[in-house]
């Protein structure tokens, strides 16, 4: 931390004195009438960066224009919760100041928001002023303190003052993934002192990487009597030029002839060597669509409704939207549904022992397919249906048709289904197993970033009874796959990801063809596609010939064995060519697989591989 601080300091020392300058908003509150609301004197003045929580100026929201030390400044307390747009800006270094002032006996609070979107908004970071909060609801008002959450749970504490001017400043690197909490106040602390730095891309609690984004400030009274602060002079600044990432691949098509049950790899090598900012991109193998409309298939993780179900209900005091789902990524449905298409999802809602369904009377589900995203995270709403209160049906599937069936190609896909829990509602429906890893996802308020109920939950209640169905002939798609679905680079830095290719089950003399599919935050190069063509050849492995390595026992009935030099991988599939797993130990448990012909790939450390057949008894 200290080597990235001295370069931080370096940085902005350099950004100060020798880039350009640009102010993107000034705002001292002067030109707004005394006692006008704030939001709705600026838009009236036709300044647009001022809003409330709910986006409504004017409103109960909206806090005042008011006099204090003999300036004109913004007075938050009450309901007042203004928020301050700052553009949805994803790279370049920006400067945030403003002054705070808190009377005696009160305590102030603001946050950045990476996502504005009320409720539904990500944190960035939060900021108590003479007031110490621990992280959930309790916030004590604690004159000389201040907690901030930045990066990680009450991670530092801010001197605060009462009856004097606060100055605040917060220096923003989106291309270095930095931030830092800046403070001084008008005399007891006149020299400005560095409070907190953090990687910016985290939420405020550090539980999610979400991106560098910075939509928004929000000041806000999180006490109704206590909570009650002035603010003036704000400048926003961009320090330096706009930048953004460059990113370049080296592999404009990918060839390859491979024999009969056999395997190989190619590396794609991925290069923000000109970007001025971090190059982030996400990629999938995009196996196109089947041209057969016959057969269903579903696509799920948990199991059958019942008597292990579970209901649960988050602890709210109003009526919450939330959103519940699970994460597919291509490997999941590759032998199975590939190339069909999503036609419908289904939910289940119990009902309770008083006879509700958990849900706010007359409030809908609404189902959503969203495709592949960057951090973990959903990417664009693919398909949306909404099921009416009087059309959910209680203790079995709700099933959601959609208008325009959604192509499954390979992409790492969501399907969710958001309704308003009521108060003391159970409207979570799980199926009391084992969680899949991808099939317990939630978030609230119409937004903001999935979190898995099994990291949150005190409790662990298994997969969400929630699933995908789709109708269409799967077509091959077990041939070729990524080694991971995201990346990201530094300025200047480079990135690779291995495309793995086997003819495993294929016939000699066949061609497959596929697209890998990239998309960037290049703004010049947004979408890349890369063909791929795969040519099975009619030489197959000869059983005969001498091995690098000792596969035993085998046939087998548990334990197996790779007995060689420079192991690095094995990667096993099935006799029809689906990867079930890939180890990085020389002995793999073959003790719950059924009975069968199976395949590892073995990959040595030079990238070399190697396939053997495994007979399990």
């Amino acid at each position: 931390m200290k080597k990235l601080s001295l370069l931080f300091a370096m940085i902005a020392f350099l950004a100060g004195n020798v880039f350009a300058q640009t102010v993107l908003i000034n705002d001292d509150f002067e030109a707004y009438p005394l006692g006008g609301k704030i939001a709705q004197s600026a838009q009236a003045l036709g300044i647009d960066w001022w809003t409330t929580w709910t986006n409504h100026p004017g409103g109960n929201e909206d806090g005042v224009v008011a006099e204090a030390g003999g300036t004109q400044c913004g007075y938050i307390s009450g309901a007042n919760d203004n928020v301050l747009l700052l553009g949805g800006q994803e790279s370049g270094t920006y400067d945030l100041e403003f002054a705070l002032y808190c009377d005696e006996g009160k305590y102030g609070y603001f946050n950045i928001l990476h996502e504005f979107n009320g409720g539904g908004s990500t944190w960035a970071m939060q900021a108590y002023l003479n007031a110490t909060n621990n992280g959930q609801s309790t916030t004590t008002y604690a004159p000389g303190h201040g907690t901030v959450h930045a990066g990680a749970n009450s991670n530092a504490d801010i001197p605060g003052v009462v009856n004097e001017w606060m100055f605040i400043r917060i220096r923003v690197n989106c291309d270095l993934d930095v931030a830092q909490l800046f403070y001084r106040t008008a005399t007891t602390y006149p020299e400005e002192q560095m409070i907190v730095e953090w990687q910016w891309s985290l939420d405020s609690f550090g539980e999610h990487t979400v991106g560098p984004k910075m939509d928004a400030m929000d000041f806000y009274a999180p006490h109704s009597t206590l909570g009650c602060y002035y603010l003036d002079n704000f400048v926003y600044t961009r320090i330096g030029e706009e930048t953004a990432a460059h990113i370049t691949f080296d592999t404009n098509e990918i060839n390859e002839f491979v024999a009969e049950d056999d395997a190989t790899s190619v590396d794609i090598n991925i290069s923000n060597a000109e970007g001025t900012s971090i190059g982030r991109w996400t990629g999938w193998v995009d196996f196109g669509a089947s041209t057969v409309t016959t057969g269903n298939h579903q696509i799920n993780y948990d199991g059958e409704p019942g008597t292990n179900s579970s209901l649960v209900g988050l602890n709210v005091d109003a009526p919450t939207l939330v959103e519940v789902g699970a994460m597919f990524p291509g490997s999941a449905y590759a032998g199975a549904a590939m190339g069909t298409k999503i036609v419908s999802a289904q939910y289940v809602v119990f009902t309770e022992s008083s006879g509700s369904m958990g849900i706010e009377p007359n409030t809908p589900l609404t189902f959503r397919i969203y495709g592949q995203g960057l951090y973990g995270q959903p990417g664009e709403v693919l398909a949306e249906k909404v099921v009416p209160y009087g059309s959910i049906v209680a203790d079995d599937w709700t099933i959601a048709t959609f208008d325009t069936p959604v192509d499954l190609t390979g992409y790492n896909v969501w399907v969710t289904c958001e309704y308003t829990q009521a108060v003391e509602g159970y409207a979570m429906s799980f199926d009391g197993g084992t969680p899949s890893g991808n099939g317990d996802y939630y978030r609230t308020n119409g937004g903001g970033a999935f979190g898995k109920c099994s990291e949150v939950f005190s409790e662990v209640y298994g997969n969400f009874h929630i699933r995908m169905n789709t109708v269409g002939s799967p077509v091959a798609a077990t041939w070729a796959s990524l080694s991971k679905p995201e990346g990201q680079m530094a300025i200047g830095g480079l990135d690779q990801v291995t495309v793995n290719v086997n003819t495993i089950g294929l016939s000699a003399g066949d061609t497959y063809n596929a697209n890998i599919m990239f998309v960037t935050n290049d703004p010049e190069n947004p979408e890349v596609i890369i063909p791929l063509t795969l040519t099975v050849t009619g030489e197959s492995i000869d059983e005969t010939a001498v091995s690098a390595f000792n596969v035993y026992p085998n046939p087998t009935t548990g334990m197996v064995t790779v007995e060689g030099e420079n192991i690095s991988a094995i990667a096993i599939y099935s006799a029809a060519g689906q990867l079930i797993n890939v180890v990085r130990d020389n002995r793999v448990d073959m003790s719950s697989f059924e009975s069968g012909v199976y395949f590892f790939n073995i990959i040595d450390n030079a990238n070399n591989t190697t396939v053997q057949r495994v007979v399990v008894k």
